[in-house]
């Protein structure tokens, strides 16, 4: 699970947020708006540890 939060991560940081909530959710097999929820806290989560970015 550690190389999907990676992608996950990545696909983020470069702005495609909605390829991460794919990537998320064809690989965890949740919901998709458990998929958006995940990646909408994680982006919170990049961005306040990472602000200049």
């Amino acid at each position: 699970m550690e190389n999907l939060s990676e992608s996950v991560d990545r696909e983020i940081m470069s702005g495609r947020v909605i390829r991460a909530v794919k990537t998320y959710l064809d690989a965890s097999g949740c919901t998709p708006q458990e998929a958006m929820d995940f990646v909408r806290e994680r982006d919170a989560e990049l961005h306040r540890d990472r602000p200049s970015a």
